[in-house]
């Protein structure tokens, strides 16, 4: 009872540090737009104080998301097996990641002493110290939590001890076998690192994250694991180095911008901005056949504009739309796939939260803005195709149509209603496209303008809800990321051992010709999507396929609109399927439901991304007007 007390109030704090670093990180990037272009000035501390604060909120929330289990993970294999035996495997990883968190609290501790003497450069009285201590002491909270839940899984593993759950079942057998082939690649690579092959680096660092992933580890931590365990079998690397670059993997101000565009898509969900969004969106297009389909495609579209990100969007308009779609007569795996594959142009239209990762992982001068016009027409015209097929299946299936017909009026006063959701994409785009914000301070500015939206115009948030949104934009920016930060120590190695090189040039040995290369790792993204998440693949590969793109004289943007896009699929396609997941749970049906029904809108997305492949112009042309390509 005392330990639930203690972990009760541990809780309390933990939410307050993260809520207020999270909150003035942002405050930080809108006040200093709003000193900069009213009074002509600037906090000089401004951009500093809010990277560090983020590694802050990042070592804080993301004890909050262990200890609710919100960290990424895939479970694809290890669902198929029994009860018991998941548990074993439980905590196995449990016992990993509590050792990983010993050696990077360890070494982030010995780090302190040579941190207090480092000051920030444009807060000379700050010692990087106090952000530094974060790490240690992130490390030591998430470690409360992880020991807490390793105490459950040992005493749920003795109760299912006795108990007939423990025989795997015939369905495990090919999960057991997969894990087994991970091993023993992580085995075989590691055996020819020693032999002295140039690329084992490549494969031993793959083979690792594959292993512990396929057992069910939390993705930052499988990204941790696999880079910690190359720094320890390693003569070369100083396990120092590892908190040095997870802080430096978190702090990068472009990055700023995620944050920004959740919390934007926090505030706009509870000031009631969507339904106005999907009420406008109804008016328009509700009167063909599959009104409410073609509904929730426009409404996606136009939440894409407010929060960058695949996964809000689903959850945001599914809860809505899928309802009033059974209501209406569509069935539940319909519902579920059109929300789900709707949502998918949301990354590609701007802003995008999948660009700004592809813009940081990418070596060499990648603009965001770039990306984001790259990704507008393309965004659009996706959505138009999806709209075309839905009318299909509409006149096929006799889904119902609004008998109200259109309504001009109708449509000008829910567009009234809708207007100030409507200008939140109309103001980080003219801002990013006329070089008044910068992707981040635009983000910022969103965010403060759907706080004004809240408050004043809709009256809806109250101080309550405003605490949820920054806690819950807390938690969802810590496990994003940890990810980012994790994974830079991969990228390090990668970029140390010359892993990169290597493959651009087994690439440049196996073919010459650009579109070769870009159907090969297409084809090879679109297949790693099956059982990966989509921010670890970037993140582990784009740093490796982006030089060899470079090598082609493929245009920088041009192959990282392909990126992401295809990346997206990875949404829709099982077993892994995020997208489809959350929608699935919102329709009360299975992925094995409708996949009859999926398959039409993945053959349209990759006809799109195939397009974009053999025409470049088709994406370059609106970016090379706006100057951000020459």
């Amino acid at each position: 009872m005392q330990a639930n007390m203690v972990l009760k109030n541990l809780r309390k704090g933990i939410r307050f540090v993260a809520m207020t670093c999270c909150g003035v990180l942002i405050l930080s990037v809108f006040v200093n737009v709003v000193l900069r272009y009213v009074f002509n000035s600037g906090i000089p501390f401004g951009e500093d104080l809010t990277r560090y604060l983020m590694v802050v909120v990042v070592f804080f929330a993301s004890s909050l998301a262990l200890d609710s289990k919100r960290h990424i993970s895939i479970n694809l294999f290890v669902r198929k097996l029994s009860r018991y035996n998941q548990l074993r495997l439980e905590l196995l990883f449990q016992i990993c990641m509590l050792a990983f968190l010993v050696l990077l609290m360890i070494n982030g501790s010995i780090l302190l002493p040579n941190q207090w003497t480092a000051y920030i450069p444009t807060m000379r009285q700050v010692s990087m110290f106090w952000f530094y201590l974060s790490i240690p002491v992130g490390c030591i909270l998430m470690g409360i939590f992880l020991t807490r839940n390793l105490v459950n899984t040992l005493k749920e593993l003795n109760q299912e001890r006795s108990s007939s759950a423990k025989a795997s079942g015939k369905n495990s057998i090919w999960s057991i076998g997969f894990i087994a082939v991970a091993f023993a690649c992580l085995v075989a690579s590691i055996i020819s690192y020693y032999s002295g092959f140039s690329s084992a680096v490549f494969f031993v660092l793959l083979s690792c994250f594959a292993f512990t992933v396929s057992i069910g580890m939390p993705v930052a931590f499988s990204l941790g694991i696999t880079g910690i365990t190359f720094f320890l079998i390693s003569d070369d690397l100083s396990m120092l180095a590892v908190p040095t670059l997870i802080f430096g993997g978190i702090s990068p101000f472009a990055l700023m911008a995620i944050t920004a565009f959740i919390l934007t898509g926090l505030l706009v969900e509870k000031s009631g901005v969507v339904q106005d969004l999907v009420n406008f969106s109804d008016s328009m297009v509700g009167q063909f056949p599959g009104g409410l389909a073609h509904t929730n495609i426009v409404a996606s579209m136009f939440f894409a504009g407010v929060s960058g990100a695949a996964l809000a969007d689903t959850a945001a308009i599914g809860s809505m739309i899928i309802p009033a779609m059974k209501k209406n007569g569509y069935d539940s795996k319909f519902s579920a796939v059109i929300t789900a594959s709707s949502s998918v142009v949301g990354p590609i239209i701007p802003p995008s939260v999948g660009m700004i990762i592809y813009a940081y992982a990418a070596p060499g001068d990648v603009s965001i803005g770039g990306l984001f016009m790259c990704g507008a027409i393309p965004g659009i015209l996706l959505g138009l195709a999806m709209m075309v097929l839905t009318h299909f299946y509409a006149i096929r299936r006799n889904y119902p149509v609004n008998k109200a017909g259109f309504d001009l009026k109708q449509v000008f006063i829910q567009g009234i209603r809708a207007f100030w959701g409507l200008l939140i994409p109309v103001i980080i785009l003219l801002g990013i496209m006329g070089g008044v914000f910068t992707p981040t301070e635009a983000g910022a500015i969103a965010a403060f303008y759907g706080l004004f939206l809240g408050l004043v115009i809709k009256r809806r948030l109250t101080w309550k809800l405003l605490k949820e949104c920054l806690l819950e934009c807390s938690i969802m920016s810590a496990v994003i990321f940890l990810v980012l930060g994790c994974a830079k120590v991969i990228t390090y190695t990668l970029s140390i051992y010359q892993a990169p090189e290597a493959i651009t040039a087994s690439l440049q040995d196996l073919t010459a010709n650009r579109y070769l290369f870009l159907f090969l790792v297409l084809t090879a993204l679109l297949i790693i999507g099956f059982v990966l998440e989509g921010v670890a693949t970037m993140i582990m590969l784009v740093p490796v396929f982006a030089p060899a793109a470079t090598a082609y004289g493929i245009d920088p943007h041009h192959f990282g609109l392909l990126v992401v896009m295809i990346i997206q699929l990875a949404l829709l396609t099982p077993p892994v399927a995020l997208g489809l997941f959350i929608a699935c749970n919102l329709a009360q049906t299975t992925i094995e439901e409708v996949m009859s029904d999926v398959w039409p809108f993945l053959a349209i997305i990759y006809a799109m991304i195939l397009i974009i492949a053999i025409f470049p112009e088709f994406t370059l042309w609106l970016p090379k007007i706006m100057g951000y390509i020459n």
